[in-house]
């Protein structure tokens, strides 16, 4: 009632206009030819039918762009997906073909060191703290693994099987301050013990050596043959001297190793299996 009292006026002029042009139209059908009250009728119905036209034609547009907007969205979407998808492959591709690299760069150090009975195996956790430095393996005493073999990679030492259960074990590595490994100066071939340092996490030290002992930074530190943990007739890359502290007194020095293994980033390595060379 309220739209009808303001727009009263408006309303039935529309309304009046409609009805003369309705009645003009008949009265054109029977005469054939338009009179002057139809023709200006005409010219002053033709800018509401031109606006009729007009809004007739942009609600189809807007309806027609809805529409599309919406068939893009889902468009959108889908291709979405397909990019994630791809990307998610892409990613696994990747992924496998450095798995890939690393086991056949294991596997021909294998074939390289064919007398060791040597068997691959996945690192599956870690325990990388101060005073822990270990990593868990998925093989185990089904797979002939006992406590105290040495896992190595190409690269160099790991360190030793601890504990073991049926199907993984538990690996002490060599950078663990609870760990001790006999090592040597690969150039002066002088034995001295390599242990972890628990001054440096995820580092190595020769302590307690004589002020005469000859070493230097740069020289490479192996595993001795005369060690109760690597084979006898192998020797295997510990680290490289990073650093050489000489104590307050001089009568002693340390030598800081940086290791040969990435243990960050340790993936796969290599158990020596006992009961072999």
């Amino acid at each position: 009632m309220e739209f009808w009292g303001r727009n009263r006026p408006v309303v039935t002029l529309l309304l009046a206009i409609f009805l003369l042009i309705i009645l003009l139209s008949f009265s054109a059908r029977e005469t054939g030819v338009a009179t002057w009250p139809e023709r200006a009728l005409h010219r002053l119905a033709a800018p509401v039918q031109r606006f009729l036209v007009l809004v007739a034609s942009f609600s189809r547009e807007v309806v027609e762009a809805v529409w599309e907007l919406r068939t893009l969205r889902r468009e959108n979407e889908r291709l979405r997906q397909e990019v994630d998808e791809i990307t998610f492959r892409y990613q696994n591709i990747v992924e496998a073909k450095l798995e890939l690299d690393r086991v056949r760069a294991l596997l021909a150090y294998s074939e390289e060191e064919a007398e060791l009975d040597l068997m691959m195996a996945r690192v599956i956790s870690r325990g990388l703290t101060g005073w822990h430095q270990e990593i868990g393996i998925d093989r185990g005493r089904i797979h002939g693994v006992q406590a105290g073999d040495a896992v190595v990679t190409y690269r160099g030492a790991v360190g030793r099987v601890i504990e073991i259960s049926g199907t993984s074990a538990r690996v002490l590595l060599i950078t663990d301050p609870r760990s001790a490994v006999a090592a040597m100066v690969q150039n002066g071939r002088d034995g001295a013990l390599a242990e972890g340092d628990s001054s440096r996490l995820g580092g190595i030290r020769l302590a307690r050596l004589p002020w005469d002992f000859p070493i230097a930074v740069g020289d490479q530190v192996i595993t001795s043959r005369i060690g109760a943990v690597f084979p006898h007739n192998h020797v295997f890359a510990i680290g490289k001297v990073s650093e050489i502290v000489v104590s307050a007194g001089g009568l002693l020095k340390l030598a800081h190793i940086q290791p040969a293994v990435d243990f960050s980033r340790l993936e796969e390595v290599l158990v020596i299996r006992r009961g072999h060379p």
